[in-house]
């Protein structure tokens, strides 16, 4: 038996996601898994014995770094693991960070869910980000990164290429419940979007597409809500394009992905994009900018679209063959995205079943062998 210890920070929306289905193991009978995140914003069920859950008092601060450090090395005292998976760029700072001058008392692997070294912020900022994780990887194991793109970045960014991993994530095939009265507008080709509405989502840059798109037979059906942060703050407005319904319960999810025709992920980047998994698990096409690890996930014209980033008139030149967001939701066709729902559905059963990301995770944490360094 081996005790895997996951350390988070804030650890909800998709970093408890990601948690929860590496907790869900059924055929990994040999590892026994504990959590150590914040008690403030962190999820609060995990699907294991409470007594394998701790949290900690903590409001991110630098201020509170101290404090949070001696929580979870309280934890991996009592729990005495063998393996601790890091999860974020904080929970990495706080486990390692100690370990730069105590040592290294077991197995360590990190995950930063999106390297901070590639946030919308400039060039000096990203390499002093990308300076403390060279640093922090003098006591990590193996990376774990969640796309090609996030792998491509780190090697760039002067982080050994032989600790590091690409295993894509993966979500359980059990399908949601359908619930009959979730109608979306009829007589409409239906785009869903789901996220929050900072800039990274370019929700605005699809209002403005939209509100500018000569076509009365396209709806917006917009799932989410503003974040605190910068900035433009969305006006939740409905109009005879676009319905805001705010955050929907996550087992809800499922309804509103099979109403609509397809989903749209219009993101300035995205390490992965687990909407758009989501979207293809009930046979839905996306239709994605090509930022990020977007491109992994969708096959232009086979189960969704690729459309060329662009904000304003600055079009991205490396991809001269794509269209505009503007250019692609003028073009769509209803027949062909229904058309492409067989397709949609076949790439997350290749690609991106929980059972995938599982086993590839096990090989880390239980069959390779690691050099410590």
């Amino acid at each position: 038996m081996i005790k895997v210890l996951h350390v988070g920070e804030y650890a909800q929306g998709g970093v408890a996601t990601y948690i929860q289905t590496l907790l869900d193991h059924p055929e990994q009978t040999d590892i026994e898994d504990y959590v150590v995140c914040s008690k403030k914003n962190s999820a609060q069920e995990w699907g294991i014995p409470d007594t394998h859950v701790f949290y900690y008092e903590y409001t991110r601060s630098v201020t509170q770094i101290p404090k949070a450090i001696l929580a979870i090395r309280s934890v991996i005292r009592k729990v005495r693991p063998d393996v601790i998976y890091c999860h974020s760029t904080w929970a990495g700072l706080f486990v390692r960070l100690p370990m730069l001058v105590m040592g290294k008392p077991c197995r360590i692997i990190y995950n930063a869910h999106g390297w901070a070294f590639l946030r919308d912020t400039s060039e000096w900022k990203r390499k002093v980000y990308a300076l403390i994780e060279r640093i922090l990887l003098l006591r990590t194991d193996k990376v774990i990164n969640v796309s090609k793109y996030e792998y491509r970045a780190a090697v760039r960014y002067g982080l050994s290429e032989k600790k590091q991993v690409v295993i894509y994530s993966g979500i359980s095939p059990v399908l949601q419940p359908i619930d009959p009265t979730v109608k979306l507008p009829l007589g409409k080709t239906n785009l869903l979007f789901v996220g929050r509405f900072d800039p990274q989502k370019g929700l605005d840059l699809l209002l403005h597409a939209l509100s500018t798109c000569k076509r009365d037979d396209l709806h917006l059906t917009v799932i989410g809500d503003n974040v605190v942060g910068g900035g433009v703050h969305i006006e939740k407005k409905n109009t005879d394009k676009v319905t805001f319904l705010g955050w929907i319960p996550h087992d809800k999810l499922g309804s509103y992905y099979n109403a609509c025709d397809a989903v749209i992920m219009p993101s300035r980047w995205e390490a992965f994009g687990l909407t758009a998994v989501e979207a293809m698990k009930y046979s839905r096409p996306v239709l994605v900018s090509n930022r990020g690890a977007l491109p992994e996930l969708v096959q232009d014209g086979k189960n969704g679209f690729i459309f060329q980033y662009a904000e304003d008139k600055a079009l991205d030149r490396t991809w001269p063959h794509l269209s505009t967001l503007k250019t692609c939701l003028m073009g769509l066709n209803k027949q062909q995205l229904v058309a492409m729902r067989q397709n949609a559905r076949q790439t997350y059963l290749d690609r991106f079943q929980s059972r995938q990301m599982l086993a590839a995770t096990a090989d880390v944490l239980l069959l390779e062998k690691i050099r410590n360094e």
